[in-house]
């Protein structure tokens, strides 16, 4: 067998192997288990998409639905920074919107998770958007 040929035979297989542990290991996992404790943490996506803002004071808050997953008619508040702990979570699709009305046909939608949370008593659902590990 020539020097090239072993070459080869040795390169191929480590640069197979190199871009396979790539293509798995590099996105980072968001998603969260249940029973573990996760931070509250008005992110820069968090923001974007309308799951945070800041109080008077200027206290940042992260905005949670007490019934059920939503991004929009939030009625509970979590405080940036706090520690909560994850109770169930809910997969859903979402699709962008305008003015409230969804953009079907415009848009393509796509997979979120939404996290019911515990504070001391206190429990919401908040968008995987919002939570951190500590």
């Amino acid at each position: 067998m020539s020097l090239y040929r072993l070459t080869l035979a040795v390169l191929i297989p480590i640069i197979l192997v190199v871009c396979l542990l790539s293509a798995c290991g590099g996105a980072e996992t968001t998603e969260y288990a249940v029973s573990e404790e996760v931070q509250i943490s008005c992110t820069d996506e968090c923001a974007a998409h309308g799951q945070c803002g800041a109080l008077d004071d200027d206290t940042r808050v992260v905005l949670g639905n007490d019934v059920g997953p939503a991004v929009s008619l939030h009625n509970r508040l979590f405080l940036d920074g706090h520690r909560v702990t994850v109770l169930e979570m809910s997969r859903r699709e979402l699709i962008a919107a305008r003015n409230g009305a969804p953009l079907i046909g415009e848009a393509t939608a796509f997979p979120h998770i939404f996290y019911r949370v515990d504070e001391a008593g206190k429990t919401a659902w908040v968008s995987e958007w919002c939570l951190a590990r500590p």
